[in-house]
């Protein structure tokens, strides 16, 4: 049986014709591999100094990036996966091709202050400054360490540089209030904090730190305000506490007594109050809470029987 098709005629390539067409292909790929960024030695330095432990170890699997824009791209990804081991691998990545960019290195920074590596975290925030020393974001992460550490005077030095550079950064104006309340400085620092609460209206640390500004000044029921708005909307406990004391300096015992039972055990609220009675001068107040806390506490109370001792010491003086 004749085979269908079988007068269509056998194609036969040139060998020539072979040969161009591989050269012009291989052409277009070393065009193409000519566009992508490669590392560099000077790159790879700054990177590898910045890098975590075990991270190479811990995404062996990952595929190589070929771009600093495709690095960047895989640590957005991972940060909003939350996977932020995985994001922060990325960054580096995306330095090896360019670790003179300012804004990774901030991130890079931001993300070890994240893991707890405030070493990494400054040397970071270090590099961008030399590339760029008003660099804003950077400024801030240096200022926000400094802070952290109990190094007010550089904490302030680099904040109030920041915020000069960019007047956005709310936590900068966070943390330069509270640097103001530390000098007394009152003003300024409710000055800081409104322009921080204009920015970002519902971080309660912002108000919490109004609130407490307000309560060293004395003013108690507008602080009070202040902490019940966090404490209800976000069941804060700090806010909860801050409320109390207000309450306790306020002389309203049973309502900071309620108060603190929001986040504390019992015997501790039944202390804290006596405390703050105590602290306030109404010793009968403060034997009663104080009493209470020994005597609703499962194991032996130091601290209640401290204070106890301290105001019977109190009253025989006055006696």
């Amino acid at each position: 049986m004749e085979r269908r098709g079988s007068n269509i005629r056998e194609r036969r390539v040139n060998p020539l014709q072979l040969t161009k067409l591989l050269l012009i292909v291989i052409g277009a790929i070393s065009i193409q591999a000519c566009a992508v960024s490669a590392p560099t030695p000077a790159h790879d330095a700054t990177a590898a100094e910045l890098s975590g432990e075990n991270l190479d170890l811990m995404f062996a699997t990952e595929f190589p990036v070929a771009s600093k824009e495709e690095a960047l791209q895989k640590a957005a990804r991972a940060y909003g996966d939350g996977d932020i081991d995985k994001s922060q691998f990325y960054l580096i990545r995306a330095l090896q091709f360019d670790s003179t960019d300012t804004e990774i290195l901030a991130q890079v920074g931001n993300l070890h202050v994240q893991q707890g590596n405030n070493k990494l975290a400054a040397r970071a925030y270090q590099f961008a400054l030399q590339q760029d020393p008003e660099h804003a974001a950077s400024r801030e992460g240096l200022g926000l360490l400094h802070f952290r550490a109990g190094n007010d005077t550089a904490a302030r030095e680099h904040l109030e540089a920041a915020v000069a550079s960019d007047s956005t950064l709310w936590r900068s104006h966070n943390v330069l209030g509270v640097l103001a309340d530390r000098d007394g400085d009152f003003a300024l620092a409710q000055s800081h904090y409104a322009t921080a609460l204009e920015i970002q209206p519902q971080a309660d640390s912002i108000l919490i730190n109004r609130g407490y500004s307000k309560y060293l000044n004395g003013d108690y029921l507008a602080a009070g305000i202040d902490f019940n708005a966090v404490a209800e909307r976000s069941n804060n406990a700090k806010a909860w506490r801050n409320l109390a004391l207000v309450y306790g300096r306020l002389g309203l015992y049973e309502t900071a007594l309620e108060t603190f039972l929001q986040v504390e055990a019992e015997r501790d609220a039944y202390n804290e109050t006596g405390a703050i009675a105590m602290s306030n001068g109404d010793y009968q107040d403060a034997l009663h809470y104080l009493h209470e806390a020994v005597r609703v506490s499962p194991t032996y109370f130091a601290q209640a029987e401290k204070n106890i001792a301290e105001i019977r010491k109190l009253g025989t003086i006055q006696r």
